[in-house]
């Protein structure tokens, strides 16, 4: 996993109090087909005209529920089901995942490789099964 520009600015600025904005409102799931470039860019998502859109992975909001667990020593992983929405067409092979600050458009916040690229064909619905999904800072 790794921090794209714009995330490795805002933890920074966050830890050394030059940015009061606090967590993101949302943070959102996302795959690529590619490999993402450090600067936010190269990060390929299916089509929206093939059924695609990122999955809600945590809101900053207390009332909302969280899909994330709290992290303990670094790491964190899903409490509940990730659910993509169907494929109503292929998306190809996935590669990639990524969150960002946006259902569509937004920031692109950090990156990594999926543990086992993942193969989307039509009426396929993608998930990770709670547990399944974790980031850990180093």
């Amino acid at each position: 996993m790794a921090f794209t520009n714009t995330g490795s600015t805002a933890i920074l600025n966050g830890l050394i109090g030059k940015s009061s904005s606090g967590p993101l409102s949302s943070c959102y799931l996302a795959l690529s087909s590619t490999t993402p470039n450090q600067d936010g860019t190269n990060f390929t998502e299916p089509s929206s005209t093939a059924g695609y859109a990122r999955a809600v992975v945590g809101l900053s909001s207390q009332s909302a529920t969280q899909v994330m667990n709290p992290p303990v020593n670094g790491t964190t992983q899903n409490k509940e089901i990730i659910f993509f929405p169907e494929a109503s067409a292929s998306w190809g092979t996935l590669t990639h995942f990524g969150l960002y600050s946006a259902a569509n458009g937004g920031n692109l916040i950090l990156y990594g490789a999926l543990s086992s690229p993942i193969t989307v064909a039509a009426n396929y619905v993608p998930l990770f099964r709670a547990g399944n999904f974790s980031l850990t800072l180093t």
